[in-house]
């Protein structure tokens, strides 16, 4: 049931008929029936399906009560997406010989459905569902159920279009064959993969390993409203002989992820994910993924990237019909680790997203943290529909059909976001104004008519003081307005954080880096509640709120500026924790400032790990002043574990005299006081945050 659909999308190699066969074979009048089948047959093991449409059609002119070839016929013209041909024979097969094929039913409820025939359509599957009793009919059963409520659903998404405008692109970019896999690179480009030939081209079973075309990627270039396309990709990445497709671009435009497949040795098309590093504007140094990823025993191909939350490495969703998948394709993700250039164990998505049938063509928007993805699992409109989610690698949530008539009776897949967010692409093979026959895919480009726009902006100013021990004079200072005397936050990192819905938390959705100007930029949702955090164990007890739920129109919002504490990572001491002498039990004085101070502070920011470090002048022993030290640095940190804090976020050092801060003798040789009471102090600093490395069990390295 999933063979026949890989080779149309996943691998994108279709060819489509053109009457030029007939010059090639002229003497088919004079072929007999059973010649007809024979090399109908030899088409269909050269996967040259419009040869064996050919050929089993003139037999059906001689033998048209055949049955079996007749349901051959059907299963064909499915897998080319001719379907309305594929809908006329399966109804004629339902009709006459259901008990010995009895998935005739199932294909012709399906073909019913992408005719846009819903009410027909859903009573067919209700009686597919009673009488099949075959070969995985739980499996079966269930995808019934899922059409039947996507038949359902559809009829309300027709009700309440999408406001957009759709276009068809042009035939420079748009041919008689599958166009696949737009990729934006800015307003005014993209990437395609494309069959370039002006005709339609068909092969007989003696040409079709030597003279069959393969896809490539082209250019198209924005010239005033219209898209022209046509030109070749400059580099290496293109192979004479080789079908290139499936491509994407990292976040920088410096890396080009993308498929090439081959038949192995079985005839079966297999295809792999490779990567291009960008010099100049040239695209070079092609490198195969590892085979961690591209297993040679199954395809790899369709590759989209993000960003993990925490640690910010390029994740690769792909497509693959591995096992221990949930169906036929599901979508799998990696993760790169730069440094080493290494990926981790590939994952499945999980059931949220992967159904029992097929899942592709994902493509993730950093900005909104959604991926998109096409899938005929879950209840649709057409055949293939795209959908969408929120989160990150196997977290998902907010799943839902983007809705007519982006979505349509026919198969809708590699939906795409530009960078501004109100326009991309989507390819189709619905019929159109260059192509009436639904078995080829052509690229739409879609823009929002209302699209809603906000963006928020301010300023991160740090308080002149840090908290501890030292006082603030802000006696009639405009926190509103400072003054040009204070200077804003550079190099400050804030993160901005959704209210996932559902979940009931707030989840990571992006960063900024602050200039000379202190400032923030961020883009947002209508109808969403966000929250901003400092990011950085040097920035601390600072979140700022907004809600966009009465946005209904494109805004810019001007923050109020942001006050933040400031801390390094620096020693601070400690001021008044006393002890008694040659003593490591804490006064009452120090544990009150120990509560108002550094408890205060590990309490509301629950991510530090600190070092509790406790110096002696350089009077006595000095093995004793170091375990004399270490015993109230100890002290200190059973304290703190007696509030609460736990014991992982504090490490106590004790140092003796090895680190004092001022001299314990004056230049004459004589004692120095102040010196000393400098010296014997007690103090924190910030060594790491809890979670710093990222616990990503992803990360099982392979060599």
């Amino acid at each position: 049931m999933k063979g026949s659909k890989i080779k149309i999308f996943a691998l994108g190699v279709l060819l489509a008929v053109s009457f030029t066969v007939r010059g090639q074979i002229s003497n088919i009048n004079q072929l007999s029936p059973q010649q007809l089948k024979k090399f109908a047959k030899t088409a269909e093991r050269a996967n040259d399906a419009f040869t064996a449409i050919f050929y089993y059609e003139r037999y059906l002119e001689l033998k048209p009560n055949n049955t079996a070839v007749q349901y051959q016929l059907a299963e064909l013209h499915r897998q080319v997406r001719n379907y309305n041909q594929a809908l006329d024979l399966y109804k004629e097969v339902n009709r006459t010989s259901s008990k010995k094929y009895p998935l005739a039913q199932f294909y012709y409820a399906q073909m019913l459905k992408a005719a846009g025939d819903y009410d027909e359509a859903i009573d067919q599957f209700k009686k597919f569902r009673r009488n099949y009793k075959g070969k995985d009919e739980r499996l079966y059963s269930k995808i019934a159920r899922y059409e039947i409520a996507g038949c359902d659903s559809a009829k309300g998404f027709i009700a309440n279009p999408l406001d957009v405008t759709i276009e068809n692109l042009n035939s420079s970019i748009n041919g008689p064959h599958i166009e696949l896999s737009p990729i934006p690179i800015d307003d005014a480009s993209f990437i395609y993969s494309s069959l370039r030939i002006d005709s339609l081209v068909y092969f007989t079973p003696k040409n079709v390993d030597t003279a069959m075309p393969v896809r490539q990627f082209y250019l198209a270039k924005k010239e005033g409203l219209d898209w022209n396309g046509g030109e070749l990709l400059p580099g290496n990445i293109n192979i004479p002989g080789i079908e290139t497709g499936n491509g994407v671009l990292s976040r920088d435009g410096e890396r080009f992820y993308f498929t090439r497949c081959e038949r192995n040795w079985q005839g079966e098309m297999i295809c792999a994910i490779y990567r291009s590093t960008k010099e100049g504007d040239r695209w070079t140094k092609i490198e195969k993924l590892p085979p961690i990823i591209n297993d040679p025993n199954y395809t790899a191909t369709q590759p989209a990237l993000g960003r993990t939350a925490k640690s910010d490495r390029e994740i690769i969703f792909f497509v693959s019909n591995r096992p221990e998948g949930k169906g036929g394709f599901d979508i799998w993700y990696t993760v790169w680790d730069d440094e080493k250039d290494r990926y981790s164990r590939p994952r499945n998505l999980g059931s949220r997203i992967n159904t029992v049938a097929d899942e592709m063509t994902p493509f993730y928007n950093l900005t909104t943290r959604t991926l998109y993805f096409s899938s005929t699992g879950k209840p649709g409109i057409g055949g293939f529909d795209i959908f969408s989610a929120f989160g990150e690698r196997r977290k998902w949530s907010r799943i839902k059909n983007i809705g007519y008539p982006i979505n349509s009776s026919y198969d809708d897949l590699y939906f795409t976001v530009s960078k501004k967010g109100e326009d991309g692409f989507f390819v189709s093979n619905r019929p159109n104004d260059l192509y009436e026959i639904t078995c080829c895919d052509n690229i739409f480009s879609y823009r929002w008519n209302d699209y809603i726009r906000i963006t928020v902006t301010g300023a991160i100013y740090p308080f002149e003081k840090d908290r501890f021990g030292r006082k603030r004079n802000l006696a009639g200072f405009d926190f509103m307005n400072p003054d040009e005397s204070v200077e804003p936050l550079e190099d400050a990192q804030i993160g901005l954080y959704m209210l996932d819905k559902e979940g009931d938390e707030f989840v990571f959705m992006d960063r900024y880096t602050t200039g000379e100007d202190g400032k923030y930029y961020f883009t947002l949702q209508p109808n969403e509640e966000y929250e901003f955090r400092m990011e950085g164990f040097q920035y601390f007890d600072e979140q700022m709120y907004l809600s966009t739920e009465f946005f209904n129109f494109s805004d810019t919002i001007e923050m109020p500026p942001t006050w933040v504490n400031v801390l390094t990572d620096k020693p601070i001491v400690l001021a008044d924790i006393y002890y008694d002498f040659g003593s490591a039990e804490l006064s009452s004085r120090a544990k009150s400032i120990l509560d108002t101070t550094l408890l205060v502070m590990l309490k509301e920011a629950p991510e530090f790990i600190i070092e509790i470090s406790s110096h002696t002048d350089s009077i006595g022993d000095v093995q004793f002043n170091l375990e004399l030290s270490q015993d109230r640095a100890n002290s200190v940190v059973d304290y703190l574990i007696s509030k609460g804090i736990p014991t992982e976020r504090l490490v106590a050092r004790g140092y003796g005299s090895s680190k004092p801060v001022a001299p314990n003798y004056l230049p004459d040789g004589s004692d120095n006081p102040e010196g000393r009471e400098m010296n014997r102090r007690t103090e924190f600093r910030i060594v790491g945050t809890v979670g710093e490395a990222e616990e990503d069990e992803d990360f099982e390295y392979s060599n």
